[in-house]
């Protein structure tokens, strides 16, 4: 199992995508370019250091990318159900992306986004690449199946 590559990506999904969970992603400034909010995942935390949950969608998503790539890691077994877990996952972190470009709307405001931001977006990379080696195995255990 763990000597598979794609078991390896999929691993740094969970990492990556536990990372960004709990990481600043941007900070939200007003008309005028003052900072008046730092989001996170699950809150944002205005000046007074008070928090608000507006933001907890996006926790959502990236919690459940990181528990269905773990899962997907034991799926070795079924690798067609496995490679459809890393269409979802990517899908998951797709969403994470939109929800993210909306929240600005929400709010009020501007966002600058922090490095954090970068990671699903390594991650839906490193999803595609799984999927392409649990492909490439199906393919190779149908070739050896037709030459028995």
């Amino acid at each position: 199992m763990i000597q598979r590559k794609q078991t390896i990506y999929l691993l740094l999904v969970v990492i990556l995508t536990v990372v960004c969970m709990f990481s600043q992603v941007a900070t939200m400034v007003s008309d005028s370019g003052k900072a008046f909010a730092d989001m996170y995942n699950l809150w944002l935390t205005d000046a007074e250091g008070q928090h608000s949950f507006r933001s907890a969608p996006l926790f959502a998503c990236l919690m459940l990318s990181a528990i269905l790539s773990l899962v997907t890691i034991f799926m070795y077994m079924k690798r067609k159900l496995q490679a459809m877990m890393c269409l979802v996952d990517m899908l998951l972190l797709v969403v994470w992306y939109i929800l993210l470009a909306v929240m600005p709307q929400s709010i009020g405001g501007m966002m600058h986004l922090e490095w954090p931001a970068v990671l699903p977006a390594v991650g839906i990379i490193l999803l595609f690449m799984a999927r392409k080696g649990i492909l490439a195995d199906e393919k190779l255990v149908r070739s050896l199946d037709r030459i028995r």
